[in-house]
C-alpha cells in the first residue's frame, strides 16, 4: 500500500472517530436538555403547590421596610425538597415565566415579566434570631429585582444587615450555621455594582417600581465590607483554591489514565477511580470541607469531568479499531460507551466527595 493511501486511510478514520464522539455527545445534550425541560415543569409545580399550602396556613409574611415592599412565604423544612435546603440553604425563589416569551425576547425579559414565589424555611434554624429570616428573605427579594444574580442579591442581604449595625453578628451565624454560605460569599465580595445598561435599567422597571429599582440599586452599589470581615474571607478564599487544586490535580490525572490504550479496560477503569478518591481524601484530611464554594466547586469539577469522558471516549474509539477482543473487555470492564457516573465518577462534586 502506497503512502499516499495509508494517510487516507488515518485520516478518514480519524474523522469517523471524531464525528461518532461528536454524535454521541449531541445525543447526550439532547437527552440532558429534554431532563432539564421535565425537571423544570415538576419543580414548578411543587413549588406551586408549595405556595399556596404557605397561604392556606397564613403563613405569607409582607416585607415593608427600606423602599422595598414584597411577599414570602414562610414553610417548614419537611416540606422543601432536599436539593433546595442542600448546604444549609433556607431561602429560594422561582420564577414562574412565559415560555414563549423567553423564546422571542430571552429569558431576562420574560423573568422580567414573570411572577415570583419567594421562601423561607423557617424551622431550619431553631435558635436564628426572628429578624435573620427577614434578612433571608431580602436575599430572594435580590434575586427578583436583579434577575436571578445571586451575588448581588447577597450584597443586597448584607447591606440591609449592615444598615442595623448586624452584619458582624449576622456573619458570626452564618460562619457557625452554614459556612458554605460563607465560603460563596469570598468568590463575589469585590462584585459591587448592577450592570450599568439601559437594556438592564429597563428589565428592572418591568418588575418594580421606579422607586424601589433606584433604592435597591443604591444599596448594592454603596455596600462596603468591613475590614475584619473582609480578612474572614481571605481566609476562605486561600481554603478554597486548596480545594481547586486537589480537584484540578485528581481529574488531570484521570484524564491522563483515561488516554491511555494498552491497559486492560478493566484495570484501567480501577486506577482511575484510585487515582480520584486518593486525591479527594487530602480534602477529609486537611479539614477542608467547610471552607468549600460548592456552586462554584461544583462548575469546575463537571467542567474537568467531562474532559475526562470525552477523552475515555476517544480512547475508546481507537480500541474498538484496532482490539479484536475490544467487547468483552468492555462487559469485563461492566461499562458500555463511557466511564461510570457514580462515586468518586460522579458528575457531582458533592455526591463526590460524600463517596470517600
Amino acid at each position: 500500500m502506497h503512502l499516499g493511501q495509508c494517510l487516507v486511510m488515518s485520516q478518514s478514520l480519524e474523522l469517523r472517530q471524531r464525528l461518532e464522539i461528536e454524535l454521541t455527545q449531541s445525543l447526550s445534550l439532547m437527552q440532558q436538555q429534554k431532563l432539564e425541560l421535565k425537571l423544570y415543569v415538576t419543580r414548578e409545580n411543587e413549588l406551586t403547590r408549595l405556595y399556596r399550602k404557605a397561604l392556606g396556613r397564613r403563613m405569607v409574611r409582607l416585607y415593608d421596610k427600606h423602599g422595598m415592599k414584597f411577599e414570602y412565604a414562610l414553610v417548614r423544612v419537611k416540606d422543601v425538597p432536599a436539593d433546595l435546603r442542600a448546604d444549609g440553604n433556607w431561602a429560594f425563589s422561582h420564577c414562574l415565566f412565559n415560555g414563549f416569551e423567553a423564546l422571542l425576547f430571552g429569558s431576562r425579559y420574560a423573568m422580567a415579566r414573570g411572577s415570583w414565589l419567594l421562601f423561607v424555611i423557617y424551622d431550619m434554624y431553631l435558635d436564628a434570631p426572628k429578624h435573620y429570616i427577614e434578612y433571608a428573605a431580602v436575599h430572594e427579594r435580590g434575586e427578583q429585582v436583579t434577575l436571578g444574580d445571586h451575588n448581588l442579591a447577597s450584597k443586597l442581604e448584607f447591606a440591609i444587615a449592615k444598615k442595623k449595625n448586624d452584619l458582624v453578628k449576622y456573619m458570626a451565624w452564618i460562619e457557625k450555621n452554614c459556612p458554605a454560605k460563607l465560603a460563596d460569599i469570598f468568590s463575589y465580595q469585590t462584585h459591587l455594582a448592577l450592570p450599568a445598561s439601559d437594556e438592564f435599567q429597563e428589565l428592572l422597571e418591568l418588575l418594580s417600581s421606579s422607586e424601589e429599582t433606584t433604592m435597591v440599586r443604591q444599596m448594592i452599589e454603596e455596600f462596603e465590607w468591613p475590614f475584619r470581615l473582609l480578612q474572614k474571607l481571605a481566609f476562605y478564599k486561600k481554603r478554597n483554591e486548596e480545594v481547586i487544586e486537589i480537584i484540578t490535580q485528581a481529574l488531570r490525572d484521570a484524564e491522563i489514565l483515561a488516554s491511555q490504550r494498552g491497559a486492560p479496560l478493566k484495570e484501567l477503569v480501577g486506577l482511575i477511580r484510585n487515582v480520584i478518591a486518593m486525591q479527594l481524601r487530602f480534602i477529609a484530611e486537611r479539614k477542608l470541607e467547610s471552607y468549600i464554594n460548592f456552586p462554584h466547586i461544583n462548575a469546575l469539577w463537571r467542567e474537568l469531568r467531562i474532559q475526562v469522558d470525552r477523552e475515555f471516549s476517544k480512547m475508546l474509539s481507537a480500541r474498538k479499531e484496532i482490539n479484536p477482543n475490544y467487547f468483552q473487555e468492555i462487559i469485563e470492564a461492566n461499562i458500555v460507551d463511557s466511564l461510570h457516573r457514580n462515586g468518586v465518577l460522579s458528575f457531582s462534586f458533592p455526591e463526590a466527595l460524600r463517596s470517600i
